[in-house]
Parts: structure tokens; C-alpha cells; sequence
């Protein structure tokens, strides 16, 4: 299956038409076709400048679906792929921020790509919502790359791959259903002080793990049967 297939480009808060235009233009270069835009700062993204940038590739700007959130955009993906230009950012959620070159070996299945905003990148809970976060090795004396050519450097490097399905691994919709539950199970809990830096902990381990979709209806039985034996009087 051609990586093409799998991938998934989303746009977070994208402020300029041309940086959109382009980024249709280097996914068609690379072969790739799904766009999604997450809240971008003009309602209609579809300019005549953006077409003017997208040369020979209006399709992909056409195709293009604006969505409210992140997670909206995620939902269906089984790997979120979040990117940085500043892998030290956020530092305390950044443990799992890898270089480029990492990534090949840790990609199957269905696969989200985030880029973030021309003016801030991904913000702290954007990047607390990907599974891993991967970063581009530059010139440490300019590391930040413009977000079209940061979408081109990544798009090449993954253009080649031979993709694997991944039939049985959990959507990212099916883990936070879990993740739910098992905040609404902590929240009684007197004697857990920081339930927020818990439940961060117990989604990156779901992260890490990537579970199988029969793995977590299993959790999900398993926090159903505690939290009845809570309510118990």
C-alpha cells in the first residue's frame, strides 16, 4: 500500500492563503491528496491567492475539508504525527519528540500529520494530542522552517515508504473514549491530588502502546466493572 494511501495532512490555524496554496502544490508533488484545515484564520481558505500558489494542483485545494477542531480532524486516524521546529518547547510533553529520520520505522496504518500555525506552532494541548511529535534536523543556528517546506521535507521522506495496514489497532476516537472513562473513574478519587497529570499519563501510555481496538473494549469493561463496584453503597 503506497504511503499516499494512509497519510492524512492537517493545517492547524494556518494564517496566509499562499502557505496554503503551496502546501496543496508540495502534497501533489509527493503524491498525496488528503488535506484537512483546523480552524484557519480566514473563513474561506479557498482564495484566489491559495489557487494562485496550488498551480497544478487545485484539486487538492478543492478536496480540502476546514474543520472546527483537532480532534475532529483526528478522530479516524489509529498515529497522530504532530510536528515542531523547537523539539525543547513544552518540554515536559515533548519526551517523545524524535527527528525525522525515526519516523519511518514507527509508521503503519492510518496517519494523521499536524503541522501548526505559521506564527506559534502547535500550542501545549495540541501537541498533548498527538502520539508522537518529530522534528526536522536544521542549522541550529535557524531551525525553524517555514510550515509549506517543513509539509515538503516530511512528505519526501515518507513518500517512498511501503505502507502496512493496521486493521486491529484502536482509532484515536476509540482511545479517548477510554481516556473518558477512566477520568470520570479518578474523579472520586480523594487521594489522587493531580487527576489532571494523571490522566495526561494514562494517554500517552495509550499512546506509547498503541492498543488493539479489542485490547481497549477490554479496558473499557474492565473500568465499566470498577466503576459500579464504586457506586456500590
Amino acid at each position: 500500500m503506497p504511503a499516499s494511501v494512509s497519510i492524512r495532512v492537517i493545517l492547524v490555524r494556518p494564517l496566509h492563503s499562499s502557505n496554503v496554496g503551496l502546501i496543496c502544490r508540495v502534497m501533489k508533488n509527493f503524491g498525496f491528496y488528503d488535506l484537512v484545515i483546523v480552524q484557519p484564520a480566514r473563513k474561506n481558505v479557498k482564495t484566489k491567492t491559495a489557487y494562485m500558489y496550488a498551480k497544478h494542483s487545485r484539486e487538492v485545494l478543492e478536496n480540502a475539508r476546514v474543520v472546527p477542531t483537532l480532534e475532529a480532524a483526528v478522530s479516524d486516524r489509529q498515529l497522530v504525527v504532530g510536528t515542531t521546529g523547537v523539539p525543547n518547547r513544552f518540554h515536559r510533553q515533548l519526551k517523545h519528540c524524535i527527528a525525522l529520520p525515526e519516523l519511518r520505522g514507527r509508521l503503519k496504518g492510518k496517519v494523521a500529520l499536524v503541522f501548526g500555525s505559521e506564527g506559534s506552532g502547535l500550542n501545549e494541548a495540541e501537541t498533548n494530542a498527538c502520539d508522537v511529535l518529530v522534528y526536522v534536523p536544521t542549522n541550529a543556528d535557524h531551525t525553524v522552517l517555514n510550515v509549506s517546506h517543513a509539509v515538503a521535507v516530511v512528505l519526501h521522506a515518507l513518500s517512498g515508504m511501503t505502507w502496512q495496514p493496521d486493521p486491529d489497532a484502536a482509532s484515536l476516537q476509540q482511545r479517548r473514549v477510554l481516556e473518558a472513562k477512566f477520568v470520570r473513574l479518578i474523579s472520586g478519587a480523594d487521594r489522587i491530588k493531580d487527576k489532571k497529570k494523571v490522566a495526561l499519563s494514562f494517554r500517552k501510555l495509550l499512546s506509547k502502546a498503541r492498543p488493539t481496538q479489542d485490547e481497549v473494549r477490554t479496558l473499557m469493561a474492565g473500568l465499566a466493572g470498577l466503576e459500579k463496584r464504586g457506586k456500590k453503597p
